[in-house]
């Protein structure tokens, strides 16, 4: 379900902490990435969006070959292809 603006626009007054907290309550212990830094200069407004999960699994070497991630259909390949055009995540 498409994030409406009227939702987005709410959460945007939302603060960390609040939504921290929230989550907390909710049995979300550990809810941060740790060292998180902007790639180009800090925006002046908060980013709310979707949630596009991604889990990512290191290749080992004696088990898959760079020839196993030129197949379209390997999960890790076709989970970042599915992520939607224009989506930060």
């Amino acid at each position: 379900m498409a994030l409406s603006e009227e939702t987005r626009a709410r959460l945007k007054k939302v603060s960390t902490a609040t939504l921290a907290t929230a989550h907390y309550k909710r049995g979300f212990r550990n809810q941060f990435i740790q060292g998180v830094q902007p790639v180009s200069k800090p925006k002046s407004e908060s980013m709310v969006g979707e949630a596009y999960t991604l889990r990512y699994m290191p290749a080992r070497e004696d088990l898959n070959t760079l020839e196993v991630f030129r197949n379209h259909d390997h999960p890790q390949r076709k989970a970042v292809n599915e992520c939607p055009p224009g989506d930060p995540r």
